[in-house]
Parts: C-alpha cells; structure tokens; sequence
C-alpha cells in the first residue's frame, strides 16, 4: 500500500479556483461569461427575461419571481408572469416585464 499526504480541498480552495478561472480568462481574452459561473440575464423587450446560470427559484407569486444566483438574488415583477422554459442552465420568463431588480 501507497502512503502519501492527501490534501483534502476546503471552501478557501474553490475560491481560489474561481479567481484562476477568471485570471485565465482575462489572460486568453475570454469573455467572462463563458468562462464563470456568473448569471447572464437578456431582457427581449418587456415580454421576456432569459436567466442563464441560475441556482434556483427563491419565490414565485402572482407578479414577482425571485431567482437566486451565485451573485445574489434576481427579482422579476410585472403581469401575468410565467415559466416558459426551465432547465439546470437557464430559466425564460415571460409575460408582461415591468421591473428586473438585482439584490446582492
């Protein structure tokens, strides 16, 4: 049998990847967005929101749909809102869009 020194990653090791990542892409001259894990939201006018790298949905009531990120809470009010699409990558919204708040 082997023996060795295993290193066991903590929390501090992921944001360290995170930061690489980022460094990596800046160095490449990557955009952003395709390298993180950071939300990407396109608003098509004001009958749809498409949220890209979503964690979840926090809330949905008549009027408001709360999507939790990596980067804080995305809030979507407006009339008649619904779930177009979801999927593990991306959520579309659509409906009347009245407002699009982002809470850090």
């Amino acid at each position: 049998m082997k023996r060795g020194i295993h290193r066991i990653k903590r929390a501090k090791d992921k944001e360290n990847s995170k930061n690489l990542g980022e460094k990596l892409a800046r160095l490449f001259e990557i955009p952003g967005d395709v390298i993180g894990s950071r939300p990407k939201v396109t608003a098509i006018g004001r009958g749809e929101v498409l949220i890209e790298n979503f964690k979840g949905i926090m809330d949905f009531k008549d009027g408001m749909i709360r999507i939790n990120t990596n980067n804080g809470v995305i809030k979507i009010t407006g009339n008649d809102l619904k779930i177009r699409e979801i999927t593990s990558e991306e959520i579309i919204i659509g409906g009347k869009i009245s407002n699009i708040d982002y809470d850090a």
